[in-house]
């Protein structure tokens, strides 16, 4: 996924949403020294864009998004949570390290020298649209601080629906998105199981797939997984249920025949 340019924060209406999220967040993460919530929605925002940050997440972030890499740049690219237990000596960004952060902030040099583990988790908008809430540690981060971020994020997924409300249809369509992330998730892991191959793989298979079927992303994940199961989808609990129509039930049978190398539908076979 091509990385889009990183811009400094705008001030939104939304700030004060997001900056409450962040101390919910760090109610439940105290040992958090930084949270940053960064999005990436071109109807909203030019670029990557920090829409809130807490102690040094702003700088963390900005850095990552600068050209150092990092696992807030990761999460973004393969839309999979990230975890490190050493952010300043993981071998997957070496040019993220102590130094170049205290070159960057020497004014919070006692906190860089802190800072151990780190978290990124990402939320799918559409095939262009990302939220990632991140964290560092004054510890190495584990299972259960990606398990608490995952669940903060659908809250910050819930903000950026009214951050992105224009009308009613908007508001309809991007609640849509995130009743369906189940879904998209199941579709990537099924693309992954059937492909063997990597999680960034297996979303640009499934977003080059609706854009050829002309089908939205959440419809064809739904109608993938009720085709690989032979059963009508779990929906979700509130909203209404996503039913794909006949075009999105063709292009997913399409798409698992392609993935299984079975004969399409409709050929007659050897």
């Amino acid at each position: 996924m091509p990385v889009p340019s990183f811009h400094p924060r705008e001030n939104t209406a939304h700030s004060e949403l997001f900056d409450r999220i962040l101390e919910r967040v760090h109610r439940d993460v105290p040992d958090a020294l930084s949270l940053a919530i960064t999005v990436h929605d071109h109807r909203l925002y030019e670029g990557m864009t920090v829409v809130a940050a807490y102690g040094l997440g702003r700088e963390i972030v900005e850095a990552q998004l600068g050209g150092l890499g990092g696992p807030v740049m990761d999460a973004f690219t393969h839309q999979v949570p990230v975890l490190t237990l050493d952010l300043w000596s993981d071998d997957r960004w070496p040019e993220l390290d102590l130094a170049a952060m205290q070159a960057r902030a020497p004014e919070h040099d006692e906190a860089l020298h802190r800072t151990h583990g780190a978290v990124a988790v990402p939320g799918v908008w559409e095939a262009d649209g990302t939220v990632v809430l991140s964290a560092t540690l004054d510890r190495p981060a584990t299972a259960g601080t990606v398990n608490t971020l995952i669940g903060y994020e659908q809250l910050v997924s819930a903000a950026m629906i009214t951050a992105g409300t224009q009308d009613g249809t908007a508001v309809a369509d991007m609640m849509a998105v995130l009743q369906s992330r189940g879904a998209i998730e199941q579709a990537k892991g099924a693309i992954m199981g059937a492909l063997g191959c990597d999680a960034e793989t297996a979303w640009a298979t499934l977003r080059r797939a609706s854009h050829e079927s002309n089908v939205k992303l959440r419809v064809l994940a739904v109608a993938l997984m009720e085709q690989i199961s032979g059963s009508p989808a779990e929906q979700p609990d509130v909203g209404s249920p996503i039913v794909p129509d006949e075009t999105a039930r063709r292009a997913a049978q399409l798409l698992w025949a392609v993935l299984t190398h079975a004969p399409k539908p409709g050929s007659t076979g050897g």
